[in-house]
């Protein structure tokens, strides 16, 4: 049982890796690697906790987890690609010049942060009820940011992966999500440009991160009234080109 996260924390590093070295890397790579974070995530805790809830509490908990993914899987992208720049930038001072800088550390990160998400449901469940007033309060800017409007109502976040187009890669101008605080537009959009307007000043100065940060600069500006579909799209879209553009 103690070897289960080394053997899922391999496994999505080997999966990193073959995106890493791959100078073609598709958007479906992407999906499944982020999709098999929130697994790996979800049975390593279920393995380990799901004999210490009653019967009942258990369906709770994989309800609920899977719920969390849907909720939390656009933020988690962006926390994880966060991760990544910061890695990359390290390695770089480093002089390390491994294909590690980018894929292995997304999606590694990704099933971390998932699974700090499921123990605090775990705990919640078993007895701490009070912490799903904290969940409810962390819980709610995703919940706005992943459900910004009518077109988000899907059972997967991206199931409009297929559909990327990959754009030019720019560098980053400045900050342009401010635009979003004072549009015409919905809750969750608002939060959408708060997260990113906050975001910006923090991406550190490394090549796939400025490729990324960029790019994804110049798709806001297109679409400032981009729901959480169309921002993952472009998220998606921007990763692969920095990555192409680098390769």
């Amino acid at each position: 049982m103690k070897y289960i996260p080394l053997l899922f924390v391999l496994i999505l590093s080997i999966f990193g890796l073959s995106v890493e070295l791959n100078p073609n890397a598709q958007s479906w790579q992407l999906l499944v690697g982020f999709h098999l974070a929130e697994l790996a995530a979800l049975t390593e805790l279920s393995l380990r906790n799901l004999k210490q809830l009653s019967t009942t509490k258990r369906y709770w908990f994989i309800g609920l987890q899977l719920l969390a993914f849907r909720i939390a899987y656009f933020p988690i992208v962006v926390f994880s690609a966060t991760v990544s720049c910061y890695t990359e930038l390290v390695l770089q001072k480093l002089g390390i010049d491994l294909p590690i800088q980018v894929f292995p550390e997304l999606f590694v990160s990704g099933a971390v942060f998932f699974s700090a998400i499921s123990w605090v449901l775990f705990w919640a469940l078993k007895e701490r009820l009070a912490l799903f007033g904290l969940i409810g309060i962390l819980g709610l800017p995703a919940v706005l940011i992943s459900f910004a409007d009518r077109q988000d109502l899907t059972l997967l976040p991206d199931n409009n992966w297929a559909d990327i187009q990959l754009p030019k890669v720019s560098l980053p101008q400045a900050n342009p999500y401010g635009v979003a605080l004072t549009a015409n537009n919905s809750l969750g959009q608002k939060m959408i440009g708060l997260s990113g307007f906050l975001l910006y000043e923090y991406i550190p100065n490394s090549p796939w991160a400025q490729a990324v940060q960029g790019t994804l600069e110049q798709a806001y500006l297109k679409n400032p009234n981009g729901n959480a579909h169309d921002q993952l799209t472009y998220h998606y879209a921007a990763f692969l080109a920095a990555h192409r553009a680098l390769h």
